[in-house]
């Protein structure tokens, strides 16, 4: 079932058009001594661990001034849609802090729409915007939305928006024909890079 819902939301994608620059997050002096690009996705248990992880030294980075940062999204898995939707509708200045609550209870959100699979097979036939809108519902995506300035109705809005769809396709685009394949994929000062803890990124920052 959740592979025939990414098939589902992979075709409304493509019939998107061109839309702004992709990334989610841009934090950081744009002429910062060192730069940080992550291409994520939402559910990936390797970028929740990252998250944690080196999150906490990103944003240190960033407010001394050192790092220019950017999370850039890249769609893995049929939840990441409306979740990815929901973290560009999250104001500006509370995204960062939303993707990393988000990692915090990514699993969580992914077990209850597994649990809720026969349910959201349904709604599938009703078009993407009514899938998003459920899986955002029962996955549990509107509190954590909530709690970063974006409430139930916005939500709805949000995840339904054509020009928000346009803008994924973008993103998406942009992740493949950058190379992508997989989460997390980093890029240190422009240069491809295995990142998985703190200690990796200190190490990547300080060469």
């Amino acid at each position: 079932m959740i592979k025939s819902l990414l098939i589902v939301a992979a075709a409304a994608l493509a019939a998107g058009s061109s839309a702004p620059a992709p990334s989610l997050v841009r934090v950081g002096p744009a002429k910062a001594a060192d730069s940080l690009v992550e291409y994520g996705s939402l559910h990936c248990p390797h970028c929740a661990h990252f998250a944690e992880q080196g999150l906490p030294e990103i944003a240190k980075r960033v407010r001394v001034g050192s790092l220019r940062f950017e999370f850039r999204p890249f769609l893995i898995f049929p939840q990441d849609i409306p979740a990815t939707l929901i973290a560009r509708c999250v104001p500006a200045p509370r995204r960062l802090a939303f993707i990393e609550d988000y990692y915090r209870n990514s699993a969580a959100v992914t077990e209850r729409v597994r649990a809720s699979a026969s349910q959201l097979n349904a709604v599938k036939e009703q078009g993407v915007p009514a899938l998003n809108r459920r899986v955002a519902a029962v996955g549990g995506m509107k509190p954590i939305a909530a709690r970063h300035g974006l409430t139930g109705a916005a939500v709805d809005q949000c995840v339904s928006d054509p020009k928000n769809m346009a803008w994924l396709e973008s993103a998406q685009t942009s992740a493949q024909a950058a190379g992508v394949t997989g989460t997390p994929t980093f890029e240190v000062n422009g240069e491809r890079m295995r990142l998985a803890t703190a200690d990796d990124l200190r190490a990547a920052l300080d060469r």
